[in-house]
């Protein structure tokens, strides 16, 4: 049941988009804007200003973040070296492992398991983990030649940002946001999680898929099995319970992040390999997450 009630829809979403593409070759560049510059940050400052910001929260979430970045990073450079790739592969291996899909994929998820009553957790995870999207996969995909002041001016760009900031400060001093304002960023917001699985649909027809097994076998276990288990550790030792600890462990197991195939062909960090653990991971995290939700039930 939990396959049928929660990840079938998921991937029918995703399956629209996909056959939606296909047929219609649609304005991805519009689309992508539309969701980063309005409909997520919509989304984000909603959810925030709807619900009593917990400040200690938002720090456990962050310390979890920055542990479970830096091991899976020492993880994916350890086994590039050992396994003596280049540092193209490498590059590849680490933003198709390290960089998880906790937007596009993980935010539908999280909500369709859990509903509004983990939209808080879900919402500060999107937000913390895209620090590292924004910035380390932009070094690691530059093969670390750009300085990381760049990287952090790229994330200051995002909206989503400054969407948070703006919900922490009005909720910090006990400004209320009138009903009038907030009711159409609330319905803008509403649009987001419905969109982001359409355009990781178009994104997933758009993929060109090449065959590497050795490299997709690899990055799938450490995607799909190493980094949920990581996941579960941190939690027991940070001391995450109950809901908190569900979405934490559910959203952060989901498959390869798809803005680092951007950084990838970018920068010429091997985006056949990145575009095959996309498609790769995607498709079999049906079969992962169920198993996961069936163990956090």
């Amino acid at each position: 049941m939990l396959f049928i009630e929660i990840i079938v829809p998921v991937f029918l979403i995703i399956l629209a988009g996909f056959s939606l593409e296909k047929a219609f070759r649609l304005d991805f560049p519009t689309l992508t804007n539309a969701s980063l510059y309005l409909f997520t940050p919509a989304l984000v400052f909603a959810a925030l200003m709807k619900r009593e910001i917990r400040f200690d929260l938002a720090l456990e979430l962050g310390l979890f973040m920055v542990l479970y970045t830096a091991i899976l990073l020492a993880i994916a450079v350890l086994c590039g070296r050992g396994l003596r790739m280049d540092r193209e592969t490498r590059g590849a291996l680490a933003l198709s492992t390290v960089m998880m899909n906790v937007g596009n994929f993980g935010l539908p998820l999280a909500w369709f398991a859990f509903g509004d009553r983990g939209l808080e957790v879900s919402i500060l995870i999107f937000v913390l983990f895209n620090i590292p999207l924004g910035t380390l996969a932009i070094v690691i995909a530059q093969g670390g030649k750009a300085p990381l002041s760049t990287a952090l001016a790229n994330t200051a760009r995002i909206p989503i940002f400054h969407a948070v900031a703006l919900a922490f400060i009005l909720k910090a001093m006990s400004i209320p946001v009138p009903l009038f304002l907030l009711r159409p960023i609330d319905l803008l917001g509403q649009a987001a999680i419905p969109l982001m699985l359409v355009l990781l649909g178009m994104q997933l027809a758009r993929t060109r898929l090449q065959v590497y097994p050795g490299f997709l076998c690899l990055a799938t276990l450490m995607r799909l099995a190493l980094a949920p288990l990581i996941a579960w550790g941190l939690c027991d030792l940070l001391g995450l319970q109950d809901l908190t600890r569900k979405v934490v462990i559910l959203q952060t197991s989901t498959p390869s992040a798809v803005l680092p195939l951007l950084y990838s062909l970018r920068f010429g960090t091997r985006p056949d390999l990145v575009a095959g653990a996309i498609f790769t991971t995607t498709l079999l995290s049906a079969f992962s997450l169920t198993f996961l939700l069936y163990l956090l039930q």
